[in-house]
C-alpha cells in the first residue's frame, strides 16, 4: 500500500515536471478567469458571422509566465473544417519590428558596443544629407524615438515596397539626395529612424541588423520560429493578407514581402508562441536580455506625442513603444499593418498582462484593437460589455467604410491589341527609383515595379491602374513617357 502510494506521488510529480510551461500557465489562467473564454469567443464569432469576414484572426493573452490563453478563428474553423491556423502559424508583425530594433540597440548599449547618446556622425560619416544637416546634432536615441527630423520617400518606398540592391550604400545615397528636413526635431513617426539605427548596429557590431536580432533577442528568448528573412519560412505557410469588399467578396490575397523589403522598421515574421515569449520578457523585464534599469529606459517615454489611435490616447514614445492611456491605465503599444494585415501587441505594465492580436481582412483592421480592449476590460473587472458595445460602433464605422470601396474587375482589364502592345517594354527614370516594365500575360498586361507586380486596368481615357498587392498605382503613358505621381519614366529601346 505504502509502495503503491509512493509510486503514485512520484508519477504525479513527474507529470507536473514534464508539463509544458505554457499549458500549465493556460490552466492557471483558466482557473482564475473561468468565464473569460466563453465570453470572448462568443463575441468574436458574432463579429465574424455578422460581417461575413474572410481571412484569419488569432489572439493571445500573455502574462509574466508566458502564454496564458490563445484562440484562432477563420471561416474554416467557424464552419468546423480543418485549418492550419494555430499558435505556430507564421505571421508578419509589420511595424512592431520597431520595438525589437529599439530593444536591440539598447542591448548593444548595455554591452558597451555603442552609446545611444552619441551622434550618428560617429557611426555613419558617409551620411551627410548633401551637407545641409549637421549629423553631429542627431544622436542614435533620436533615430529610435522619431525626433531626428529627417524623411525620405525614396528610402521608404524601396525598403517597404519596391526593393533595392540590398546595399546600404544605395539607401545612404537616397538619403543624401532625396530627403525632407524638420529642424524642430519634434516627434514625427516614420520608418527612416529605425532603419538608420539598423545601419548603426551593423557599423558597431560588424554584422547585419538581421543577424544581431537573431543573436541578441531571438536565440536568447528561444524564439525558434522567428526571423527577419521571408526565405527562412515555407512561403505558403505565412498567413496572407486579404482584400475584400461587399460588392466583390475577396478581391486579392497574398503576402507581398521579400527578404530585401524586410527592414528594421517592419521586417519580422513570428508566431503567437514565439511572440508570447517576447511579450512576457517585456512584462517581467527579463534580465536574460538586459538589466532592469535598461528595461525601464526602454519602456519610459523619451519624447512627447499628442495623438489618438482608436481608443488609445498616446502621450509619449519610448525607444520603440507608444506610451499611451486606456481606461485610465498606462498601456504600452506598438502596432503594425500591411495590405490587409493588422497586428496588435500591447501590455499594461502595472497589471503584468499583455495582448497579441492579428487579423488579415483589410476591412477589419480595427478588430485586433477592439478585441484586445474587450479582453483587458474583462480581465480588469470593468463593465466590459457596455464598453464593448460603444467601441464596436467605432469598429463598425471603419468596417463599413472599407467595405464600400470599389475595386476594378476583370471587365476593366486592359486587353491585348496591336495598338496597346506599344506600351510593352522597360521604363527607367533619371533618379534612383526601381525600373518599371510592362509585359504581356495571356490576354492582358502586367505592370512590374521593383519586386511588385499586378494586372493593368483601364480607368479614364488614357490612364491606367495596377493593383500591386500592398498598393494601387495609377499611371499614364504618352509617347515613350510613363508618368506615375510625380515620377517620369522613359521607355528604354
Amino acid at each position: 500500500m505504502i509502495k503503491t502510494r509512493k509510486l503514485l506521488i512520484a508519477s504525479t510529480l513527474l507529470s507536473i515536471a514534464c508539463q509544458h510551461p505554457s499549458e500549465s500557465n493556460k490552466k492557471e489562467f483558466e482557473s482564475r478567469n473561468p468565464e473569460f473564454t466563453v465570453q470572448f469567443e462568443t463575441e468574436i464569432k458574432k463579429i465574424y458571422e455578422e460581417n461575413e469576414l474572410f481571412g484569419d484572426f488569432i489572439f493571445a493573452v500573455v502574462d509574466e509566465n508566458g502564454l496564458a490563453y490563445s484562440f484562432a478563428l477563420n471561416r474554416a474553423i467557424l464552419e468546423g473544417r480543418k485549418s492550419s491556423l494555430d499558435d505556430n502559424s507564421p505571421i508578419y508583425i509589420a511595424s512592431h519590428t520597431k520595438s525589437f530594433t529599439g530593444t536591440l540597440l539598447k542591448i548593444l548599449e548595455e554591452k558597451g558596443q555603442l552609446d545611444l547618446n552619441e551622434p550618428i556622425a560617429n557611426y555613419l560619416p558617409e551620411l551627410n544629407f548633401n551637407d545641409s544637416i549637421d549629423t553631429k546634432t542627431i544622436n542614435i536615441r533620436a533615430l529610435l524615438n522619431h525626433t531626428h527630423g529627417t524623411f525620405s520617400n525614396t528610402l521608404t518606398w524601396k525598403t517597404a515596397f519596391l526593393g533595392y540592391s540590398g546595399d546600404d550604400a544605395e539607401l545612404t545615397k537616397d538619403l543624401n539626395t532625396d530627403f525632407l528636413h524638420d529642424p524642430s526635431r519634434k516627434f514625427r513617426y516614420s520608418n527612416v529612424g529605425p532603419i538608420l539605427a539598423g545601419f548603426v548596429a551593423k557599423r558597431a557590431t560588424g554584422t547585419t541588423w538581421k543577424n544581431e536580432m537573431k543573436n541578441q533577442i531571438f536565440e536568447p528568448l528561444q524564439m525558434k520560429n522567428t526571423s527577419a528573412n521571408v526565405t527562412e519560412f515555407d512561403f505558403q505557410a505565412i498567413r496572407p493578407s486579404v482584400t475584400a469588399s461587399k460588392e466583390k467578396g475577396i478581391v486579392d490575397t497574398g503576402f507581398y514581402k521579400k527578404d530585401v523589403t524586410m527592414h528594421a522598421s517592419g521586417g519580422v515574421i513570428s508566431t503567437i508562441n514565439d511572440l508570447s515569449k517576447w511579450l512576457s520578457a517585456n512584462i517581467r523585464q527579463d534580465e536574460k536580455l538586459m538589466k532592469k534599469s535598461a528595461w525601464s529606459d526602454l519602456h519610459s517615454s523619451t519624447t512627447v506625442q499628442d495623438r489618438a489611435y482608436f481608443t488609445y490616447k498616446r502621450t509619449g514614445y519610448s525607444l520603440g513603444w507608444d506610451v499611451a492611456e486606456y481606461q485610465k491605465e498606462l498601456i504600452l503599444t506598438r502596432f503594425g499593418g500591411l495590405a490587409g494585415i493588422s497586428f496588435h501587441i500591447s501590455f499594461l505594465p502595472e497589471k503584468d498582462i499583455g495582448i497579441i492580436a492579428f487579423s488579415t481582412d483589410n476591412r477589419a483592421f480595427a478588430l485586433p484593437h477592439l478585441m484586445a480592449n474587450y479582453a483587458y476590460n474583462q480581465l480588469n473587472s470593468l463593465n466590459a460589455d457596455s464598453i464593448f458595445k460603444i467601441e464596436k460602433e467605432r469598429f463598425n464605422k471603419s468596417f463599413e467604410k472599407e467595405n464600400e470601396i470599389s475595386y476594378p474587375d476583370e471587365t476593366s482589364l486592359l486587353e491585348q491589341t496591336p495598338s496597346n502592345n506599344t506600351i510593352v517594354g522597360e521604363y527607367r527614370t533619371t533618379s534612383d527609383w526601381p525600373a518599371i516594365s510592362i509585359s504581356n500575360h495571356d490576354n492582358h498586361y502586367i505592370f512590374h515595379w521593383g519586386v511588385l507586380n499586378g494586372k493593368i486596368y483601364k480607368t479614364e481615357e488614357g490612364r491606367f491602374l495596377s493593383r500591386l498587392g500592398v498598393l494601387e498605382r495609377k499611371f499614364k503613358i504618352k509617347n515613350d513617357s510613363l508618368i506615375t505621381g510625380s515620377l517620369i519614366y522613359t521607355k528604354i529601346e
